[in-house]
């Protein structure tokens, strides 16, 4: 007796439509596998989630099972997937190749047969064809809408105004803190004044308090407070009330094209080791600062307190180390890596000795995911009797999903991290190169080559642990 997999898709629009239905399109399956004389072996449903991915929990369940059946059984052939692409795939090389047929109960065919599979083919270039012209008239929609000088963020739009039949309505509360903004950074404050003194006067906006930088840049960016709308290569001028003059507008742009060039050129020739330094003591980066006698440091930015969002603990107090004595140090670390033969094969037997997998975050991972997969399936189960709301089951469903992707993605990473193959040959190559380079090379030379070499280093007051690239992390 042949073994049964349905598969049973209802989006959220189509749960009312008549034959869309969980329970209709699981009453007709079942009579027709009662018909054939076909043994179900499970019944998997995805509920209120779109055909046009295979993100979805049970058809991925499905798929992880699919040795188990002979046959997969759905009403319609859209219930599989609306993208040709994915329907292909999930025949070609899911079904197929584990000698299991697709039989699409509303079409009268299975992919037993050849004509059946060039119809599939077909059939799913039409429910592509179909998706496609329904994005096509959305996106012509929109850029209607935007001709008209109407909003298309829905419900998120920009601070400042508020959102009333596609219109963009000035918030007159916003709207203050929006030139309060545009004054201040004209008048020279940077983002991290500027939010800080948003916060001091307890301004607040739609999406809470002026905690993040980037909402300032949002502000100090958009073109949308001189009443335009632009989406799609369309520019509405005059669609709503500006906020800002046009001068304010371009003074600020100005102000912002000069900072960028500076802190590029700053990031590109500042220190030997910026970017490769961190605080041992809070997590912070390290970054180079001059002192009156024009000394440079480097210094851990949560001691410096330069750059707001780059604090990570402001009563770190962690050594500063001036760059004429750290750079030295760190170029003889890497001069000894390249003449000391010894020292290098050291590293590299620590490294392999490392490469052993980490068992235990692994078991631990593995079980709380197998812990994910229960609860699914007993949702799914409550979901198959129906003795459960559609919309309840469906939210939790998706949660649980998201965690349990979010696990096997960390899952993977474990065991790459702990076995991966490091090219040893190609960082000997490097280091044959450094006696006769280095002293040669230019700043961003070094840089280069410290960057096929070091992945970061920690400072901790007076001790430097360098993580090398091919050695084990610590």
């Amino acid at each position: 007796m042949r073994k049964a997999a349905i598969y049973i898709r209802v989006s959220t629009q189509e749960q009312a439509m008549e034959g869309y239905s969980i329970g209709a399109q699981k009453d007709r399956l079942m009579s027709y596998c009662k018909a054939k004389d076909w043994l179900i072996h499970d019944i998997y449903i995805d509920g209120g989630v779109s055909g046009s991915s295979l993100d979805r929990p049970a058809i991925q369940k499905l798929i992880s099972e699919i040795d188990k059946v002979n046959v997969v059984l759905v009403y319609k052939l859209d219930r599989l997937s609306r993208s040709q692409k994915d329907t292909l795939h999930l025949i070609e090389e899911v079904f197929l190749p584990a000698n299991v047929d697709f039989v699409s109960m509303n079409e009268s065919f299975d992919t037993g047969t050849s004509f059946g599979r060039a119809m599939i083919g077909i059939l799913s270039v039409f429910a592509q064809l179909e998706r496609e012209q329904i994005k096509e008239r959305s996106l012509m929609g929109r850029i209607e809408r935007a001709k008209d000088g109407l909003f298309h963020g829905g419900p998120f739009y920009p601070i400042g105004y508020d959102y009333e039949d596609g219109k963009l309505i000035v918030n007159e509360y916003e709207a203050m803190q929006v030139r309060e903004i545009y004054d201040m950074y004209i008048g020279g404050a940077g983002d991290d004044k500027i939010a800080q003194t948003l916060q001091e006067k307890g301004y607040t906006n739609r999406y809470g308090s002026w905690k993040s930088n980037s909402s300032i840049r949002s502000v100090l960016g958009s073109d949308i407070y001189l009443g335009i709308i632009r989406y799609k290569g369309v520019v509405t001028e005059n669609a709503h009330e500006p906020i800002i003059t046009p001068e304010q507008f371009e003074e600020a742009q100005a102000i912002r094209e000069r900072k960028r060039k500076i802190y590029k050129k700053v990031f590109e020739s500042n220190s030997l080791l910026q970017g490769f330094l961190y605080c041992g003591n809070c997590g912070a980066r390290y970054y180079v600062k001059r002192n009156r006698g024009d000394l440079r440091y480097y210094t851990c930015y949560s001691r410096g307190k330069t750059a707001r969002h780059m604090i990570k603990d402001p009563n770190c107090k962690n050594k500063n180390w001036n760059v004429t004595k750290l750079d030295p140090i760190i170029e003889g670390e890497i001069k000894k890596l390249a003449f000391d033969k010894n020292y290098f094969e050291e590293l590299l037997k620590k490294e392999t000795a490392s490469k052993r997998q980490p068992i235990q975050e692994t078991e631990i991972l593995e079980k709380k995911i197998d812990d994910l997969d229960r609860q699914i399936n007993r949702l799914m189960d409550l979901y198959q009797k129906e003795t459960m709301p559609l919309d309840i089951v469906s939210e939790r469903i998706e949660k649980l999903y998201q965690e349990k992707k979010a696990l096997s993605k960390q899952l993977s990473e474990v065991k790459e991290d702990a076995s991966i193959d490091f090219d040893t040959e190609g960082i000997k190559a490097i280091l044959s190169d450094i006696p006769m380079l280095w002293d040669i090379a230019d700043m961003e030379q070094k840089r280069h080559i410290m960057r096929s070499l070091i992945d970061r280093i920690i400072i901790n007051g007076e001790d430097i642990d360098i993580h090398w690239s091919f050695a084990p992390k610590k």
